[in-house]
């Protein structure tokens, strides 16, 4: 196996460990909220947090980083080229909301959940339409390393961020049925 062969291993593996852990903890979101248990949004934060500082941000960082050695080790690929800006700028976003809100903020809604303040229920929804938005930046980021789009090529631009644009306006608008829905009655 060659180091180049080795470095796309690396970094295939780990967008797929980061991108298919936040599309899971959606998952786990929908599952919290349709129970109408408030303990396990207390334990759906909790969990987030964890898995952000041991999973997400090692992931990410480690296809971050195999991915500046893969452009490094090619002969055919630079960081002048278009979409590789374009997923460097949308990595530092996601990475950085990641890091500075989204971990932190699952730990501190889980903690107002196990105290019981009406706040907890908002906040999640809240999170868990961050979380959906961060997840549409990182489909687009598949979306740049597979089509590779080059700012001269307006149209696979366009497919993409239109694309993620009907995709983050589903989000919205589903984040804010949810907000018109009454809280679940407390047992």
């Amino acid at each position: 196996m060659s180091w180049y062969a080795f470095l796309l291993f690396a970094h295939v593996s780990m967008a797929v460990i980061w991108i298919g852990g936040g599309l899971m903890m959606q998952f786990f979101g929908i599952r919290a909220s349709m129970s109408g248990d408030p303990s396990r949004f207390q334990t759906l934060g909790e969990d987030i947090e964890w898995i952000a500082n041991r999973v997400f941000i090692p992931a990410s960082l480690l296809a971050f980083l195999s991915g500046i050695l893969l452009v490094v080790e090619s002969d055919f690929y630079g960081f002048g080229d278009d979409w590789i800006v374009i997923g460097l700028a949308l990595y530092a976003t996601t990475f950085f909301a990641g890091l500075l809100f989204l971990g932190p903020e699952s730990g501190r809604v889980g903690k107002l959940t196990e105290a019981g303040s009406p706040e907890a229920g908002p906040r999640m929804l809240r999170l868990i339409f961050l979380g959906r938005l961060d997840l549409v930046l990182l489909f687009l980021i598949i979306y740049d390393m597979t089509v590779k789009p080059d700012f001269g090529d307006a149209a696979s631009i366009l497919w993409g961020v239109a694309g993620a644009a009907v995709v983050a306006g589903l989000v919205y608008w589903r984040y804010r049925v949810a907000l018109a829905r009454p809280a679940p009655a407390r047992t």
